[in-house]
């Protein structure tokens, strides 16, 4: 949750972020450059949790952004444009993770597929303390892993999540607990 400081400036940005998509859509390639080179970093994170390999998660975002780049068009609106990126990216890292998965006879994406059973946290948790506890965000399943940074490092909403990881909100609601549970017990553990 963010502050109330901090909502100003969540909206203007998203105001801006929509903007430069209606920018990039009518044809403006110095927005476009922008826009993808503002989402790279970000989308390499998600691709690279997914697939767990450097090299795959760069080829699967090269992909994603050439994807994004040439739908653009067809985004309908502009305001949903971090969601359906993420949702191209998602596809695109599950593909080419189940693709190297079949080449060296993996089953890790199954985890993707297993929602977490569980009930959402009385209290909520300090996006800081997820930042600086990374290593331990790794060790969770990737399916935990993959909402937590979703929610805490790219502050999106479980709508937002729902939509970019074609899950139900329950689930992406369920998968946070269930790492935030385990990342509790992994700190007091360790």
């Amino acid at each position: 949750m963010r502050p109330p400081e901090a909502e100003s400036g969540y909206a203007a940005s998203r105001a801006g972020l929509t903007l430069l998509v209606a920018r990039a859509q009518s044809g403006d390639r110095g927005a476009l450059d922008r826009l993808l080179r503002d989402h790279q970093a970000p989308l390499y994170r998600h691709v690279r949790t997914i697939t767990r390999d450097a090299d795959i998660a760069f080829d699967a975002l090269q992909n994603s952004l050439l994807l994004i780049a040439r739908r653009l068009g067809s985004l309908r609106d502009p305001r949903w444009f971090k969601a359906w990126a993420y949702r191209i990216a998602t596809r695109e890292g599950v593909r080419m993770a189940k693709r190297e998965t079949r080449l060296r006879g993996l089953q890790e994406e199954a985890a993707l597929a297993e929602p977490a059973e569980a009930l959402l946290p009385e209290e909520p948790f300090d996006a800081r303390l997820m930042r600086d506890c990374a290593d331990r965000v790794a060790g969770l399943p990737p399916a935990c892993q993959i909402v937590l940074r979703l929610h805490y490092f790219e502050e999106m909403s479980f709508v937002e999540i729902a939509e970019a990881l074609e899950i139900p909100v329950g689930t992406a609601k369920s998968r946070l607990a269930y790492g935030l549970a385990r990342l509790r017990e992994t700190m007091v553990s360790g």
